[in-house]
């Protein structure tokens, strides 16, 4: 489970400001703009399907979601590693707490990463 919580924190905090670095911020971005974004900073792939469910559309999501895991049991886990499930994935942590979140207000970011 480790490997897939650091996995689910990588894409929480980092791979949505890139995406809104490349892309602009938009509430779902396409698969192709999350594989390739993926590829290009290393990050594991191996649970690419919760980038889909926190970053792409439902169908994209659904389609791309194993036979074996629920996007209820995936929502669940983004929970318990963020913190704020995923609308707080899909709107950063600062959308929920109502404070300044220290990244000078770039949509999605929240500044922290956790240890890894």
């Amino acid at each position: 489970m480790f490997g897939k919580k650091s996995t689910i924190r990588k894409y929480k905090y980092k791979l949505r400001p890139a995406l809104a670095k490349r892309y602009g911020g938009s509430a779902t971005y396409t698969k192709g703009q999350v594989d390739k974004t993926i590829d290009e900073m290393g990050f594991d792939k191996r649970h690419i399907h919760y980038a889909y469910l926190m970053y792409c559309d439902v169908a994209t999501s659904k389609a791309n979601t194993p036979d074996n895991e629920s996007t209820e049991s995936m929502s669940n886990t983004i929970t318990s590693v963020s913190g704020i499930g995923i609308f707080g994935a899909l709107f950063g942590s600062s959308y929920y707490s109502g404070g300044d979140d220290g990244t000078g207000g770039d949509f999605g970011g929240d500044g922290g990463g956790g240890g890894e």
